[in-house]
């Protein structure tokens, strides 16, 4: 019973995630807009990241499941 408690977790965990990228992601788009680039740019990389290892956990996971 633990296991499935863990793997909902894991699933609230990767939505709370990505709704943070996409609100920090509009946060961008803002500083874009208000000429700071620079800064927007630094947290777009730094999404762009994140975005790749939320990615591969759902890619592990998914691969659990299978096995």
């Amino acid at each position: 019973m633990p296991k499935k408690q863990s793997k909902s977790k894991s699933a609230v965990t990767a939505a709370e995630i990505e709704r943070s990228i996409q609100a920090l992601n509009k946060m961008a788009e803002r500083l874009w807009g208000d000429g700071r680039e620079a800064e927007a740019k630094a947290l777009l990389d730094a999404l762009d990241a994140l975005n790749r290892a939320l990615d591969r956990i759902k890619i592990g996971e998914s691969r659990r499941v299978l096995h």
